[in-house]
């Protein structure tokens, strides 16, 4: 037998076995809610995709692509399953909305069969819609180490705040330990919350030793140097504090404050109020709190502060993408 009369029955004999495996493909029906919903120009001009109610639908010269649309849906055994919707299933559908599809299996095979979407159920409320949305915002790779970090020094906070020896333990432990905190370089953020707490329950000289550890590594890092000096002003070495508030002031005019404490510490009120003034003056809405400060030292009976006020030390600002794809900028506090 030649090779092409080998290759000819081969052909046939693929075409039979299509037939009879098609012939005797088995209906399996599957539900599974929608966790994504995309299109894809396929026909080389630009096309997109998103989310939510309002996809982006196909440019009007090319309303039969069908081969573009398509589903992510999560089904009972959390498996994600893609499927290509018709037109207009594909523009009715919202995330969270519950979806009947149909799996063929054939006699031999499950390969060469479609799945194919067969109804859909509009949900009254956006329960689901919400949920899944906020599943993507927490698994977008940047915002995912972002509420790592978050997670990890909320509960350095809660431990500490519990039994301060076990907090630093894990804090420390977390130095030591963590592959995440090496890889995106943070631990020098850790040890500055280390201090911070140490410093927030008068452990001055302990504290001291972790801002110190911070300063050899990072030398610009102005919080650092700001804690730095609240433990000088603490062990008495006021000059020392002054050139640290000083340098980080010159850089960011939001260290002016602590120089205002500074001067409160030292019994300098008018000195005080000055630099309070010309913080409030640059601008008098991010800085409403020196004017608070002034009214209140211009009160002969108010008492002048004995130590740094450190404003809103256990707060973070946090950025996160949100599903739009743009940023949303958040406050937590620990």
């Amino acid at each position: 037998m030649s090779i092409f009369k080998a290759f000819i029955y081969l052909i046939f004999a693929s075409i039979i076995f299509l037939v009879i495996d098609g012939f005797a493909a088995k209906k399996e029906y599957y539900k599974g809610i929608i966790i994504d919903k995309k299109y894809a120009n396929n026909t080389g001009l630009s096309g997109g995709s998103t989310t939510g109610e309002t996809p982006f639908a196909p440019i009007p010269e090319q309303k039969t692509d069908p081969k573009g649309f398509s589903f992510s849906i999560r089904g009972e055994s959390n498996q994600t399953v893609h499927v290509i919707p018709n037109n207009e299933m594909y523009h009715n559908a919202s995330l969270g909305d519950s979806i009947t599809y149909i799996k063929y299996k054939g006699l031999l095979t499950s390969i060469l069969w479609n799945t194919i979407p067969q109804k859909l159920e509009k949900h009254p409320n956006n329960t689901n819609y919400l949920k899944i949305q906020r599943e993507k915002k927490i698994n977008n790779p940047l915002n995912k180490e972002t509420l790592q970090l978050h997670s990890r020094i909320k509960k350095i906070y809660k431990k500490a705040d519990t039994d301060l020896s076990k907090g630093i333990e894990y804090a420390d432990s977390l130095i030591h330990n963590d592959e995440f905190l090496s890889k995106q370089n943070k631990i020098a953020n850790i040890q500055v919350i280390i201090g911070e707490i140490l410093y927030d329950n008068n452990q001055i000289d302990l504290a001291l030793e972790r801002f110190l550890l911070v300063k050899k590594k990072e030398p610009k890092h102005l919080k650092n140097d700001a804690n730095i000096a609240g433990c000088y002003i603490k062990k008495g070495d006021y000059k020392k504090a002054l050139e640290l508030l000083t340098e980080a002031s010159n850089i960011n005019k939001d260290f002016k404050w602590l120089i205002g404490n500074y001067y409160e510490v030292i019994k300098s009120k008018p000195n005080a109020i000055n630099v309070y003034k010309e913080l409030y003056d640059s601008d008098n809405q991010a800085y409403s709190y020196c004017k608070e400060r002034i009214e209140e030292l211009q009160n002969s009976k108010a008492k002048m502060y004995e130590e740094l006020k450190y404003l809103k030390r256990r707060e973070r600002t946090i950025m996160l993408i949100n599903n739009s794809g743009g940023f949303k900028v958040k406050t937590v506090k620990y």
